[in-house]
Order: C-alpha cells, then structure tokens, then sequence
C-alpha cells in the first residue's frame, strides 16, 4: 500500500459535496452529504470519550480560517451538550468576553491558547480563572509544554482531557480522559515507520500517525501520512509529539512549506531562507522567517520586506516576523531550513529522519 500526503491530495481537484481545505488552501478533498454524517458519528463518539455530557455548556475557540472542520466538530458536539458556540481563537479580550456572555462550563482551545489565556487572566485581567466557573477543558490541535495538562486542571480547577483531529478533515478520531487514549475506531488511524510503507493497526509502538478516511470514497480507500509522530511515550503532549514532512505545525495551524517556497521563489534577490519557530518559556510559539539577499541594498529596502511579508501573508494566516539579511555566496549557508527550537519538527525528509 501506498501512503498519500498532503502534497499527493493537491493533485486533483476535489469532487461534488462539502470541501475540506485550509485558507490558502494546497489540496481540496470533498465528502458527500452520508459521508460527512458517518464522519460525524466518529467525532461523536471521541467527544464521548473526551467527556462531554448533556448538561454541559460548550464554547469552542478552535475556528481554522477556510475550514469547515470546526463548525462541523460543533455540530457533533451539539447532540451531546446542551449547548455548543465557536468563536475564534484569537484575541483573548474577546475570548473573555465571550466566556462571560455566553458561560459555558467547557472550553475547548488549543494547548497554547489554554496557557496563554490563563497568564492573561493573571497579568492582564487580574482574574482567578476559578471565576470563569469552567469545569472541564478539552485540549485540541497542539504539541502541549511539559506539565500543562496538570496546570490548566489545578488553576482553573477543572477536569481536563485531550481530543485528536485528524490535519486532513478536522475528524475528532480519538480522545483520552486519563491516561489511555482511546480511538473512535481503531481502523482509522495506524502507525507506519517513517521510511515504510507498512502501516500497522492500532495506536501502539513509535511511528507517523497514518489516517485512513474509511468515510471518504473520492480517495480510493488511500491513507494519508498526517505529518504527526509518536515517539516514546507522548506524556502530555498529546497523542503525537513531533511532526514531521513538508508541513510544520506552530500556533495550531499547518505552514506548508511548498507554498511558502513557492512564493519566496517570486522575490527577486531571495538567495536562501530559514523558518526559525521557538516557544521558549512563552505560551504562543514565535515564527520568524529570515531570508537571506543577494544584494545590500535590498536587505534595507521596506519595499523588499513588504514584498516578503505580502508573500508570506498569501502562504499563512498565522503570524510570521519577517527579517532580511544579506546572502553570500560562500558563507556555506543552506538555500532553506527549517530551525524548530522547540523540537518538535524531525525535519522535511522522512528518509533522512528515519
């Protein structure tokens, strides 16, 4: 068997029924009306897992720009809450006060953005997040810090469980409340080695996380290569720990590499460029792409960097800080990197990680 990747769904243009893409979107894959409903039932099922209840008040702040995958993950949740909205992830004033108009008693946010708008509350808002009356936090979409899982649950007082979405669909696949994660349905997901094509069952031993759309008939019965590892034991992380290919994973959102080089390609004098992504003892990551001219007086020209940071606006909706510096031509520099001092991201080679 053959594994696709998110370079390989590009190819072809998607089909009749609901498109699942990203804003900008590098591949398209769509699912008729009875496919979305059985992806659903899946979704149901993990937020099961996850420990949402009739009597719960869901706010969910997980939206992904040109994606229907968040509004869909709400409607799955709305025949187990009493009540589920979605509001966007970003600007945690608005998140605030969202959390105090509406009252929801469950959140569901990416790791970062938990972290972020609990040391606002503190720093900002001079709030206890007890105050918030929040009683269970679902984790979604991110490689958490070390230890978060356990902070988030004491600060806020809160039970605190963790959801898995497939980067494809936004299909909330699997789920744990404890310490075992456990899988909607395990012929799902599976795990291959990153230089092998043979994909096992299950969710057991180190390896990419492989999606199989059993829902989705436009791919053939094909499954994907995610881009998530595991390796060793994922702790609070999540399901996976590092990420891997030519999509990098910062601030919930996947940075396609290809379109980013696609688009650097078209500025005159870009010599090389690097993607450095750090956390540090921040809660959000930082992304900083340096690119390297051939020439000195572009590097202190604004209209040089306006031209980059428009290239980069058309390749993300996520926030990149865009640095510029003079390119020689025997500095022994590489044409592109990627630098992620955070760990997670293996590299863009599966062959050579493996």
């Amino acid at each position: 068997m053959t594994l696709l990747t998110r370079n390989d769904l590009g190819k072809t243009a998607p089909g009749n029924g609901l498109v699942f893409a990203q804003s900008p979107a590098d591949f398209g894959v769509s699912l008729a009306a009875a496919e979305v409903e059985a992806m659903q039932k899946l979704s149901r099922t993990s937020l099961e897992f996850a420990g949402l209840e009739k009597s719960d008040r869901v706010l969910m702040a997980v939206a992904q720009e040109g994606s229907p995958s968040a509004h869909l993950l709400a409607q799955a949740a709305s025949t187990l809450a009493g009540s589920v909205a979605v509001t966007s992830p970003k600007g945690r004033l608005r998140l605030l006060t969202t959390l105090r108009t509406l009252k929801p008693n469950t959140l569901v946010i990416t790791p970062c953005g938990a972290a972020d708008l609990l040391a606002r509350l503190y720093l900002e808002f001079n709030i206890d997040p007890v105050e918030l009356e929040l009683t269970k936090i679902v984790l979604v979409g991110e490689i958490a810090s070390a230890g978060l899982r356990k902070r988030l649950g004491k600060e806020f007082e809160a039970d605190v469980s963790e959801l898995y979405c497939d980067p494809v669909f936004g299909a909330a696949l699997a789920a744990r409340a404890g310490s075992i994660w456990e899988a909607a349905d395990e012929r799902t997901l599976a795990i291959a080695p990153l230089n092998s094509d043979e994909a096992a069952d299950g969710l057991s031993g180190d390896g990419e996380i492989v999606l199989r759309p059993t829902w989705a008939s436009s791919l053939g019965g094909n499954a994907i290569r995610t881009g998530q590892v595991i390796q060793g034991k994922a702790g609070d992380a999540g399901l996976f720990n590092h990420s891997v290919g030519e999509h990098v994973l910062a601030r919930g959102q996947w940075l396609s590499l290809p379109r980013l080089r696609k688009q650097l390609a078209l500025i005159d004098g870009a010599a090389r460029w690097s993607l450095t992504i750090d956390r540090g003892d921040r809660t959000l990551d930082s992304i900083v792409l340096t690119v390297g001219l051939d020439r000195e007086t572009l590097v202190s020209n604004p209209m040089w960097t306006g031209r980059i940071q428009q290239a980069v606006a058309a390749t993300t909706p996520v926030k990149v800080e865009v640095k510029t510096e003079l390119a020689k031509p025997d500095d022994g520099q590489p044409k592109e990197a990627v630098i992620d001092l955070r760990g997670h991201h293996l590299g863009v080679d599966r062959a050579k990680v493996a």
